[in-house]
């Protein structure tokens, strides 16, 4: 199940505070013409229209004022006889005003001496100066939770820094460092996260210096062993003490090639125009000869990359080696592949043989990881994929297996172009 991060939440949860905000507004303003408002609106009418017949009975001349002003029509009776005005204080016959409906609401008012006055509200007009405070107070809501939502954003963005650093280091870059902008809580995480990658990048560092340096003195005490087997008699004890000097030997050099490889990722020169294809056709010329076979496609396609090529060269035989290594007796040819997509170079290896179950893909890129034997793999001591993955990430590059199956493995490299 995907899991929703802290600010989406958050987020969320701002989105419905301000739909509650407008589902309320919006009911407030249909309240003002329900029913129900329309009976508090009556009312409120006839206290109003008590007051203004009170004015136009001390001076009847103001009722033509009284219209216009409030936009309402009247009709008087007194002993005048009977007049009318329209809302806006035109005089019209009282029949014709008599005869309007629909959003006017008529209140009859009848004085003591038996004068009389009905008031035609217009309901539209009376509730519309309701509705701009209404509409008004909505936006300014509305306003002040965005602000708060964004004041908020900003001081959880450091989370999303965080949080980038934290998938860098679960990808295996020690080196990521995330900016601290506050001291607050936050601001001491991110602190404290900084310290953590700094001391791991070190032990790392201290450990690799160290296997590398321990490899490179392994080599003196070899070679003299090596000369004292050649004292020895020849026999089973000698040619048994011979392997296992050999297969010592193996294992330094390859130590030996991993902390070049380091070294070499780090001063790599990425100002240096290599065209891969160049690259994996001379490594490819000198697999030929090996079973199941290589074919190799190039696709006619521009393969330059800016990288080391020294580094490029050990990246593509450690995977047609791999690919060669771990082919069956009836394998099909290994095919390596050269394509461009989207400003990236991709190099495919794709062999039939013993295939990577799904749960160890991840692992096999790990240093000295080696698979289960009763599967077939038996062969090196883990650090080949360890290479790649390390000489592919120092040219900012991605590399993939596609696996799960009892045969056949798929390495997909991606690398920018130049």
């Amino acid at each position: 199940m995907k899991q929703s991060s802290l600010i989406s939440r958050f987020a969320a949860s701002t989105a419905l505070l301000a739909a509650a905000v407008v589902v309320l507004g919006l009911a407030a303003f249909f309240a003002l013409y329900s029913d129900y408002f329309r009976g508090t609106l009556n009312a409120m009418l006839r206290g109003f229209s008590l007051s203004m017949a009170e004015v136009i009975w001390r001076d009847p001349d103001l009722a033509q004022k009284v219209a216009e002003r409030h936009r309402l029509g009247l009709v008087i009776e007194d002993a005048d006889g009977r007049y009318a005005f329209r809302p806006g204080g035109e005089s019209i016959a009282p029949e014709e005003q008599m005869k309007v409906g629909g959003r006017f609401q008529r209140i009859d008012v009848t004085g003591p001496d038996g004068r009389k006055i009905i008031f035609y509200w217009d309901t539209v007009d009376f509730l519309r100066a309701y509705v701009p405070p209404l509409v008004g107070f909505c936006v300014l809501l509305l306003a002040m939770i965005g602000a708060t939502y964004l004041f908020q954003l900003a001081h959880l963005r450091p989370l999303r820094q965080l949080r980038a650093g934290v998938d860098a280091v679960s990808r295996g870059d020690f080196s990521t460092q995330v900016p601290v902008v506050r001291h607050d809580d936050i601001g001491q995480v991110a602190t404290a996260f900084n310290q953590m990658t700094r001391q791991i990048e070190e032990m790392i560092d201290a450990r690799e210096h160290l296997l590398g340096d321990v490899s490179h003195e392994l080599r003196s005490p070899l070679t003299r062993i090596k000369v004292a087997l050649e004292l020895l008699p020849a026999g089973r004890e000698r040619d048994a003490i011979a392997r296992d000097v050999r297969v010592m030997e193996s294992l330094i050099t390859a130590l030996l090639e991993r902390e070049q490889v380091r070294a070499l990722s780090e001063r790599a020169d990425a100002d240096t125009d290599v065209d891969l294809a160049a690259v994996t056709r001379e490594i490819v010329n000198a697999f030929e000869v090996r079973a199941p076979g290589i074919e190799f496609d190039d696709a006619n396609v521009s393969t330059a990359i800016r990288g080391d090529a020294d580094l490029l060269q050990v990246l593509v035989h450690n995977l047609v080696d791999n690919a060669v290594k771990f082919s069956l007796p009836d394998s099909l040819p290994v095919e390596v592949s050269l394509g461009a997509t989207n400003g990236t170079v991709d190099l495919v290896v794709q062999d039939d043989g013993r295939g990577i179950p799904e749960e160890d893909i991840e692992r096999v890129f790990e240093p000295f990881v080696k698979l289960d034997p009763s599967r077939g793999h038996r062969s090196g001591y883990g650090l080949g994929l360890n290479i790649c993955r390390r000489i592919v990430e120092a040219h900012q590059g991605t590399i993939e297996i596609a696996g799960g199956e009892e045969r056949g493995t798929r390495v997909l490299v991606r690398l920018p172009g130049a």
